[in-house]
């Protein structure tokens, strides 16, 4: 996804003349200036980030009490970071910058650490948790996901053949191609995104793009007015995941999967008020060392990766095998210490502070995905999505319609048929989470699905929150796998037509 934020800066710079964020003209002395503007730009992104985050973390803990802070965070963001365009006397705040592409490149595959560090404690109930149980409970969920994420991937086909049957661009200057040509390669483009994430989007670009002989330059701007609308609506896109994740009808027609709650025990906890700030601290401390350094070393294999096998969306898969190492290993450790409560040792800290990581740690993923949807919202460019290509928004929009639409039907009709076969074991039915996580896994690449796949499930459910996310990772690879070559299929069958 920073790849994607990073080439769609570039190629809306290049056709849709985009200046830059305004210098301060506070100080007009050559030697500082330069300092003050890049100061200020990064105050302006930081506060862009931070104000759409507590509004929305406050609206659902104080306001809603159900949901839809992270709704209110993307939409808030996405109107602070364009008003400017309707209000002429307010500065443009920035829409690109290194602080955004961290929520993509950093934050994001924190929260799925975090996530998987939620579950680290000692639980009073493992003995009902064998390793059998916590296997079958994620064989069950892969198997819910199935359905889903092929039924999705079929829709993502069909969405963006429709979009090409029914949406035509017209003639422009800059568009000195057929426009049915630009409707197909933009297809395949759209349908590679929806398949595997957006980083495929431009993976596809590159490899159609030779067919129009001229590097894509009759294309014109259509690349780029598609690039600004793909982000716009998958801006919405996750704004109605969340909503939807909290509707009791569609939790009805996809009901939940039963699994047992656990409690986590923290023996080594006391009441004394400095210890148990010193160890809340010092867990802080420990889970976002876990979380910074595991995405290091996940970045750094997936690029010898990418370097040797030219295959993507490993980072996620290892960072969530770093994860279940953490908290496997952090639970051994609980299980064989032996505090004193009446010791102030080190090692009676240690075990306040690993104690406490399963605690803290939903906090600061929730926190990772806030920023998220605040650098969704801020990077969404509406006005330049709209006047750069009303058609590419159109388009977009319907793909991502059809997609959905054949999602619910499709795994609803799954369903019905599994309620037969289901009583003679052969079929797992999908949850509402599960049908969620594995649309999100197409359209939104394993990184995003993982991290919501995070807050859908109560923290008191670790288990069946684990294999929900080891599910959005498995399937998110396999699309990053596959959904560039079925986009350029796609794309060269429609230029047949």
């Amino acid at each position: 996804m920073n790849s994607y934020l990073v080439h769609r800066t570039r190629t809306r710079d290049k056709h849709h003349n985009i200046c830059k964020t305004p210098t301060s003209r506070l100080f007009t002395a050559p030697s500082i200036l330069p300092i003050t503007s890049y100061a200020a730009n990064n105050i302006a992104a930081g506060i862009t980030l931070l104000l759409p985050t507590l509004f929305g973390i406050v609206f659902e803990k104080f306001i809603s009490k159900s949901g839809g802070g992270q709704v209110i965070t993307l939409l808030s963001a996405a109107l602070l970071s364009n008003i400017s365009s309707i209000v002429s006397w307010i500065p443009k705040l920035p829409t690109e910058h290194v602080l955004y592409d961290w929520c993509w490149s950093v934050f994001l595959p924190a929260s799925l650490v975090f996530a998987l560090l939620s579950s680290s404690s000692k639980a009073t109930e493992s003995d009902e948790f064998s390793i059998d149980d916590r296997a079958n409970t994620t064989k069950q969920c892969l198997q819910g996901m199935t359905l889903p994420f092929f039924i999705g991937s079929i829709g993502s086909i069909v969405g963006c053949i429709a979009s090409f049957s029914l949406i035509k661009f017209s003639m422009t200057p800059t568009l000195t191609t057929s426009p049915q040509v630009a409707s197909a390669i933009l297809a395949g483009c759209l349908c590679a995104s929806y398949i595997g994430g957006t980083v495929n989007f431009f993976a596809a670009a590159k490899i159609l793009t030779p067919l129009l002989g001229d590097g894509g330059e009759s294309m014109g701007s259509l690349f780029g007015s598609m690039a600004a609308a793909d982000l716009v609506v998958m801006a919405f896109y996750f704004a109605i995941l969340s909503t939807t994740s909290k509707s009791a009808w569609l939790h009805c027609l996809f009901p939940s999967r039963d699994v047992v709650a656990t409690t986590t025990e923290c023996t080594g906890a006391t009441n004394e008020s400095e210890e148990l700030i010193a160890s809340s601290f010092s867990a802080t401390l420990i889970a976002i060392t876990i979380a910074l350094s595991s995405v290091s070393v996940a970045t750094r294999f997936e690029q010898m990766v990418m370097k040797h096998f030219n295959l993507p969306g490993t980072m996620c898969a290892f960072l969530a095998v770093l994860g279940l190492f953490y908290e496997i290993s952090i639970g051994a450790i609980l299980c064989t210490m032996q505090p004193n409560r009446q010791s102030k040792t080190l090692s009676h800290l240690l075990y306040n502070s690993l104690s406490r990581i399963s605690g803290i740690a939903p906090t600061l993923s929730n926190l990772c995905f806030y920023l998220l949807f605040a650098a969704v919202g801020t990077t969404a460019d509406i006005s330049s999505a709209v006047s750069g290509g009303p058609m590419a928004l159109a388009f977009a929009s319907l793909t991502l319609f059809v997609h959905s639409m054949i999602v619910l039907g499709g795994t609803f009709i799954g369903n019905c048929i599994g309620v037969l076969l289901a009583r003679q074991g052969k079929w797992v039915q999908s949850s509402w989470e599960e049908v969620l996580t594995a649309s999100n896994a197409a359209i939104g690449g394993p990184s995003t699905a993982a991290a919501f796949a995070a807050g859908l499930v109560p923290h008191d459910k670790g288990v069946y929150r684990r294999s929900l996310i080891i599910g959005a990772t498995i399937y998110g690879v396999i699309g990053y796998a596959t959904g560039t070559t079925i986009g350029a299929l796609l794309a060269k069958s429609l230029l047949r037509l």
